[in-house]
């Protein structure tokens, strides 16, 4: 911010940072945006081919299979910083820190954190169209000498969360989207690093696994995606016999029975497979799509999704809702234990608003005198 002072006028924030809180169904309009082109789904990627609507499943205990042993999960804290001026451009300008954590789970249920896997990154972030070149050269290379890991990224190009940008459209709405699309990317980096050296065992990822039409994601063996949140636009075609079909999401999943799971359904030009799981009974929630969770899988020739190893992983999924965060997070009805356990364990590494904002209001009082 004291390279950022010289080279722009800043408006700051009030006191120096304002932290723009996480909503919590920002994993559901992630969902909504990029189910887009793909509103009506129809094509079943189980093979054989199935003619039911919905199928029974078993829970599979750890200690009749340890199925899934890892868990990763990433987390965001995203600040408005200050409103950058140059002549008669300006631009918002935003801070970011995003940890992201992997969880191994040992055969007696023990939790810790593979120390080869954690991330803790910062990101800087201000359209480059509303600045100069040399101002936005002498802010880059400024990163070369901090003295933490930060990176800069320009607030105005077109990611699958902020979606395409155009001069009229105000950035203060792209800060937040933006950091999720860099968090997502570098989960899925994360992942494929985490594959290419550990090949065996299960691992769950929280959320997407796919940028839908922008492609990119994962393309790894024996990981899932789990979204707690999912968006309730779609409509697909649901077999029943011989016949089938046309049911939105609500009707869909309204009707699906505790502990089963519907078919496997085909995500955005075939890349992923998606299907639910109901963990809790309709009785034990205020509302019919609590406690179902969607899960995502790659589609890879080497891993074929068939019926017995979907009911594998749906069973196995089952059995993680205990034990459940119930009061400490709103979301319990849909959480995996392990999953929120990443979550926290991610959150630890952040640095505290505080700490951030007085060293902000340092920097800039330093240039101001």
């Amino acid at each position: 911010m004291s390279v950022v002072s010289n080279q722009l006028e800043l408006l700051p924030a009030s006191e120096g940072a304002v932290e723009e809180m996480t909503y919590v169904d920002e994993e559901e309009r992630d969902d909504t945006k990029l189910a887009g082109d793909n509103l009506l789904v129809e094509t079943s990627f189980e093979i054989p081919k199935p003619t039911w609507k919905y199928r029974s499943l078993q829970p599979i205990d750890r200690a009749a299979k340890h199925f899934f042993r890892y868990f990763l999960d990433g987390s965001y804290r995203h600040y408005f910083l200050a409103t950058g001026l140059e002549h008669d451009r300006a631009t918002p300008i935003f801070l970011a820190q995003i940890a992201i954590v992997v969880l191994e789970r040992n055969d007696e249920g023990k939790l810790s954190i593979v120390l080869d896997f954690k991330r803790h990154q910062w990101f800087l972030l201000l359209a480059k169209s509303r600045i100069s070149e040399a101002a936005w050269q002498r802010i880059q290379e400024s990163t070369q000498e901090a003295k933490i890991n930060i990176i800069i990224r320009d607030l105005a190009e077109m990611d699958a969360f902020s979606g395409d940008y155009n001069e009229a459209q105000d950035l203060r709405e792209r800060g937040r989207s933006k950091t999720r699309h860099l968090m997502s990317t570098m989960e899925f980096d994360i992942v494929k690093e985490f594959r290419d050296r550990i090949t065996d065992d299960w691992m769950i990822k929280d959320g997407l696994v796919s940028f839908g039409k922008y492609g990119g994601g994962m393309q790894s063996q024996k990981v899932i995606g789990v979204a707690k949140n999912f968006t309730s636009v779609q409509k697909f075609y649901s077999h029943s016999g011989k016949s089938k079909e046309k049911q939105s999401v609500v009707s869909l999943l309204g009707d699906l029975p505790p502990y089963h799971r519907t078919t496997a359904y085909e995500g955005y030009g075939g890349k992923t497979a998606f299907w639910y799981v109901r963990l809790r009974k309709s009785q034990q929630v205020l509302y019919p799509l609590f406690g179902v969770i969607k899960v995502e899988i790659p589609v890879l020739e080497e891993q074929p999704l068939t019926i017995d190893l979907l009911d594998e992983i749906s069973g196995a999924l089952l059995a993680e809702r205990f034990v459940t965060p119930y009061g400490s997070d709103d979301r319990w009805h849909s959480h995996l234990y392990p999953v929120y356990q990443a979550e926290h364990a991610s959150k630890q590494r952040f640095y505290s608003t505080e700490v951030i904002q007085g060293c902000i209001n340092n920097a800039i009082r330093s240039q101001q005198k």
